[in-house]
């Protein structure tokens, strides 16, 4: 007799768990497109800019180093093709688009406002520069980045004389505070598996052929925004 009250309370429980659960799922199936991470239905995201990158070549001649836009990092100066800015800042738009973790404003928007802006003086002050484009853009953070070496390839997806070779940083700056609240950077040149088993994923991810800049940049791209913070008002 003892026994009964406390059967009917883990039925209710039980009950009450089940209804749970189908009021998710009858969430979920009412508004498939609103994940439940990162989605703009679900939290409001917090407005990012992707200003043009910066080539940055060596200050003298014969040097084979140059410094980072930030920080104490350094990279292997190279070639730099004319392309490369808007190779490297269109990719980047497009895969941090994709993630879904912050809200990306048009890359006309932002290129218009850094239009006529001197180079020289982003690359002195890049921090200031940066927060003085988030506020007239009016977002929560802006990313900035360098471009040290953008090199094509020389021959076909099959085989080549000379491989890709690209290497650039990004750093994602706090309009609020001008807070360094994530940075990446990417520094490779495509090697063969048989030079270089560690660096497996970058050719399978090349569909196992001999890519170009171009795609080198997206798989680096890719590659350091797995760490992008999820930025929500």
């Amino acid at each position: 007799m003892r026994e009964e009250p406390l059967t009917c309370q883990m039925k209710k429980r039980k009950g009450m768990m089940v209804g749970e659960i189908l009021g998710l799922l009858i969430f979920l199936l009412a508004f498939p497109s609103y994940p439940l991470w990162g989605g703009q239905g679900v939290m409001p995201l917090r407005k990012v800019a992707i200003l043009n990158f910066l080539i940055i070549r060596p200050q003298a001649e014969g040097e084979r180093m140059v410094k980072g836009l930030l920080g104490g990092s350094f990279f292997r100066a190279g070639e730099v093709s004319p392309r490369a800015r808007s190779a490297v800042m269109t990719s980047f738009y497009r895969k941090l688009l994709g993630l879904g973790r912050c809200e990306v404003i048009p890359v006309d928007r932002s290129t218009a406002a850094v239009a006529g802006k001197d180079p020289i003086a982003f690359r002195q002050d890049p921090l200031g520069e940066a927060v003085r484009m988030g506020k007239q853009l009016d977002v929560h953070a802006v990313v900035i980045g360098g471009v040290y070496r953008f090199e094509q390839r020389q021959g076909s997806a099959l085989g080549v004389e000379k491989a890709a070779s690209v290497a650039f940083d990004a750093h994602l700056i706090r309009v609020d505070d001008k807070r360094v609240i994530w940075s990446g950077r990417f520094d490779e040149t495509q090697r063969s598996l048989s030079e270089n088993l560690l660096k497996v994923s970058t050719f399978v991810k090349g569909g196992g052929q001999w890519v170009t800049a171009e795609k080198l940049t997206a798989i680096g791209i890719e590659s350091i925004l797995r760490t992008f913070p999820l930025l929500t008002l």
